[in-house]
C-alpha cells in the first residue's frame, strides 16, 4: 500500500518572525525620519526603546533556550536583561523629563547606539557557540550586521547635518529595513512537526 505523510507546516519560524518584525521596525523608524524629520528623533527613541523591550523578553525565553552552553545562557541573561532596561529608559525617559526632552533624547540615541554594537558583539558570540552545535544562525548574523548598521545612523542623527543629510538617513533605514524584512521572508523556515507526519499504509 502507498505511504502517505501529513505533516502540518508552520511557514514562519520564531526567529523568523523576529527577523521580520524587526525589518518592518526599522523601515517605519526610516519612514517616520523622512516624512517629519525634526520631530522624528524622540520617535525614534521611543520605537527603538520599544524594540529593545520585545527582543529582551524574546531572548530571554526563546534565544536563550537554544543551548544548554552555561556561557551562552549567562551571556544571553545579561544581554536580555540590558535590553530590557535600555528600552525601558528610552520609552520613558523623554516622557519623564519632558522639559528637557532633547537633551534626554539625545543622550539616549548615544546609549541605544551602544547597546546596538554590544548586541551586535553578544550576536557574535552566540553564532560562534550555536555553530559548534550545528544550530542555523543565518538570522543571527543579518541581525548583528543591521544593528551596525542602524547604531551607525543612531550616532549621525543628533550632529548638524541638516534636514536633508537626516531625511537621507530615513530614506536609508527605510530601505534596508524593508530589504532585510523581505530577507528574511524569503530565507524563512518550514517547520514540520514530529506529531503531525502518521503513516496511512493501513487505508
Amino acid at each position: 500500500m502507498p505511504f502517505y505523510c501529513f505533516a502540518k507546516y508552520d511557514i514562519v519560524s520564531p526567529m523568523d518572525k523576529t527577523g521580520i518584525t524587526f525589518g518592518a521596525l526599522v523601515a517605519i523608524i526610516g519612514l517616520i525620519v523622512f516624512v517629519a524629520p525634526e520631530a522624528s528623533v524622540k520617535v525614534v527613541v521611543i520605537l527603538l526603546g520599544a524594540g529593545a523591550v520585545a527582543n529582551g523578553f524574546y531572548n530571554l525565553f526563546r534565544v536563550r533556550l537554544l543551548s544548554q552552553d552555561s556561557v551562552y545562557r549567562s551571556t544571553v541573561l545579561t544581554r536580555s536583561i540590558v535590553s530590557i532596561i535600555v528600552g525601558v529608559l528610552a520609552v520613558f525617559l523623554p516622557f519623564a523629563f519632558f522639559s528637557a526632552a532633547t537633551a534626554v533624547v539625545r543622550v539616549m540615541l548615544y546609549v541605544l547606539a551602544v547597546y546596538l554594537i554590544l548586541s551586535a558583539v553578544a550576536e557574535l558570540f552566540f553564532i560562534t557557540i550555536l555553530n559548534r552545535e550545528q544550530i542555523p544562525t543565518r538570522m543571527f548574523a543579518t541581525e548583528a550586521a543591521s544593528s551596525l548598521l542602524v547604531a551607525l545612523v543612531l550616532f549621525l542623527l543628533p550632529a548638524n547635518f541638516g534636514l536633508l543629510i537626516i531625511r537621507f538617513l530615513g530614506l536609508a533605514l527605510l530601505l534596508m529595513g524593508v530589504c532585510y524584512a523581505l530577507y528574511a521572508w524569503k530565507n524563512q523556515s518550514i517547520v514540520i512537526s514530529d506529531s503531525d507526519v502518521r503513516d496511512d499504509t493501513d487505508s
